[in-house]
């Protein structure tokens, strides 16, 4: 028995009479596609075309996903456990990291992330002067910046663009629902010019997992006051 996550791309996902209906591209047009609802399957289909489609008659926009593909014979096998541990998209995050320029970052530099032309995330290079150095940043003078931290001659050589001590920067989101994200990243400098942006359209399949061991800790009569524990998700704390 076999089965597969990726490769399936929720198109559309539209509210239709209390409940919702998912359009969904797959590259695996010999499986039948399965759609589980917070761990129950509902409906399965063969895909036509390359799509199928599910309405779902009494699901919520806060209910978790998965879809998962098949051989036909299987189609009335529950994968949830095995699958939902194995999703990719599960954890809901998008992760953006620096991009490479033909040109060496420069001291005043920053770097801004757009989530669908929305500004998400903006960070210097080197905050306050971190990091600067290297040989060749300003040969001649002082074989590179006197800043807070400079490393100077040899930090991170060939890192990066030759002789910077810049390291990469990365950014991970908080949890967003489902759906396509055009992700922009770019590159301001001091004086205001701008990179062209590096461009990438990112699609998240899936909720973060449920939290699991929710337990009844104390419960006090007097006050009806009851305590419970549990221990959070795995894609989100």
């Amino acid at each position: 028995m076999s089965y597969f996550t990726t490769g399936i791309t929720i198109a559309d996902d539209r509210s239709f009479h209390g409940g919702r209906v998912l359009s969904v591209r797959t590259e695996h047009a010999d499986k039948v596609i399965q759609c589980y609802v917070s761990g129950s399957l509902v409906a399965w289909s063969k895909p036509s075309q390359g799509g199928v489609e599910f309405i779902l008659t009494e699901s919520l926009p806060s209910d978790l996903l998965l879809l998962v593909a098949v051989e036909p014979s299987d189609a009335e096998t529950n994968y949830w456990t095995d699958a939902m541990s194995a999703d990719p998209a599960r954890a809901n995050r998008i992760c953006a990291q620096t991009p490479q320029l033909a040109l060496a970052y420069m001291p005043g530099d920053v770097w801004n992330v757009y989530a669908d032309d929305r500004l998400m995330h903006t960070q210097q290079f080197f905050p306050g002067g971190r990091g600067v150095g290297g040989y060749g940043m300003g040969y001649g003078n002082a074989y590179g910046f006197d800043a807070s931290g400079a490393r100077g001659y040899g930090s991170n050589f060939g890192r990066g663009e030759y002789g910077f001590g810049c390291e990469m920067l990365t950014w991970t989101s908080e949890p967003m629902p489902p759906g396509v994200y055009t992700i922009d990243v770019q590159v301001v400098s001091a004086c205001g010019n701008e990179s062209p942006a590096a461009t990438s359209d990112v699609t998240i399949t899936g909720y973060a997992r449920p939290a699991s061991g929710l337990t009844v800790d104390s419960y006090d009569p007097a006050d009806g006051r009851l305590e419970f524990s549990f221990t959070e998700s795995e894609d989100i704390n």
